[in-house]
């Protein structure tokens, strides 16, 4: 695309942490960067450190560190300098609760455009601000002038429970791996990564696990991530007498696991995507996984590239893995699949896509 050039602010919880949004929001900004456009990242948290790489043409603003311990109006006022000082077109929030503060951006710069990009489900159930981030939904869906969502499942859901003023759209996530070499033989092992929450359904994976590991001596589990549910699941490891599911914490070495394993699982009870799905699948990794709103029903193909089952089912999931594990032909024939899979997520496309949508709005208020 050879279009005019746009300056655009991503706003974001802590653009310090480790997770999928926050890897995706990388990717995404750094793509656009290289495109030419002027691309900056607002994170209200954080230490001015990042866990995923972020382009030196990509300016960071770390609220906490400019304005420490400042209250919510002086916060508002520091953003909209900024975006101000930077003559930004788009403001674009990274989680759906910053229009708490974006509606009054909004205000305070009426020419820029904004944008709400949400990375969890419709149905996502918080643990924390769960009345909130409902007002949230409610004020983007009135005030906004485009809501992006990850999955058209999610899409749809929106479309069905809210009274939409604004537009919407679907834009996956991109593959961060791509043009990945076949797998060669890996090691007998199940891996699985995310954050240690209960969304995230490691429980779930664990008493699966139980009903396998006697059977099957020379594999084991191994589970990226940390979360709050860290000592909780050691206790149900501990109670289920299982010896071969180790919690490995954080890593950002997450591609030898994925080049080691054998299998992916994602246990998950909720997702706004699936990521780690989409990366490990890159890999050529068969996955097993929960047919949970929202998203993995669009990356799995039933059979093909991996398997789905009725979300909480555990010895489904089971014998899904137990499957794979007994026969290396089916592993290497639907670890190929996975792979070609996830060509249509290329970042090039998913950028596309972004571009697509920047100017759209463009010509529209133009």
């Amino acid at each position: 695309m050879d279009r005019e050039k746009l300056r655009i602010a991503f706003f974001i919880g802590n653009m310090g942490s480790s997770g999928g949004t926050e890897r995706v929001l990388s990717v995404i900004a750094n793509g656009l960067s290289e495109r030419g456009h002027h691309v900056s990242i607002m994170s209200l948290r954080g230490t001015g450190r990042v866990f995923f790489p972020v382009s030196d043409a990509v300016k960071i603003y770390w609220l906490e560190k400019e304005v420490p311990k400042a209250g919510i109006i002086k916060k508002i006022q520091s953003l909209a300098v900024f975006l101000n000082f930077e003559h930004i077109d788009f403001l674009i929030d990274v989680d759906i609760i910053l229009c708490f503060y974006s509606l009054f951006l909004k205000r305070l710069r009426p020419q820029m455009h904004w944008i709400s990009w949400e990375h969890f489900n419709f149905y996502y159930h918080f643990r924390k601000n769960h009345f909130l981030r409902s007002m949230a939904r409610r004020l983007v869906a009135r005030y906004s002038e485009c809501l992006v969502v990850l999955s058209e499942e999610d899409k749809g859901y929106y479309k069905e429970k809210l009274n939409l003023k604004c537009k919407i759209t679907r834009i996956y996530n991109p593959n961060p791996y791509e043009d990945k070499a076949p797998k060669e033989m890996g090691e007998p092992m199940i891996f699985a990564a995310g954050r240690l929450t209960k969304a995230k359904g490691f429980d779930l994976l664990i008493k699966s696990w139980k009903l396998l590991e006697d059977r099957y001596p020379k594999w084991k589990v191994m589970v990226a991530g940390e979360g709050t549910d860290r000592k909780k699941l050691e206790k149900e490891i501990e109670s289920a007498g299982i010896k071969r599911f180790d919690l490995v914490g954080n890593t950002d070495q997450i591609e030898q696991y994925y080049r080691r394993a054998e299998i992916f699982a994602l246990p998950s009870r909720d997702e706004g995507f699936g990521m780690v799905l989409l990366e490990a699948m890159a890999f050529s990794l068969p996955a097993v996984g929960y047919a949970c709103k929202a998203g993995p029903k669009e990356i799995i193909e039933e059979g093909e590239n991996g398997f789905l089952v009725i979300p909480g089912d555990v010895e489904m999931f089971a014998r899904k893995m137990e499957i794979l594990m007994q026969d290396a032909h089916r592993r290497r024939k639907m670890g190929e699949k996975a792979r070609e899979s996830t060509k249509r997520f290329q970042r090039e496309q998913i950028l596309d896509a972004w571009e697509l949508l920047l100017h759209e709005m463009v010509e529209q208020t133009g």
